[in-house]
């Protein structure tokens, strides 16, 4: 459980991170997918 929870919160800092550091850039589809799969988690 610890390692899953960490993992999920490692992907959305990435996705935040790159969020705001690309501001200028369209977003990956990755990062749209962690946030999906952020949103359906919580």
């Amino acid at each position: 459980m610890k390692k899953s929870v960490l993992l999920v919160f490692c992907l959305i800092g990435l996705g935040v991170a790159g969020y705001f550091i690309l501001p200028l850039t369209p977003i990956p589809d990755y990062v749209s997918a962690v946030f999906d799969r952020a949103d359906k988690l919580f």
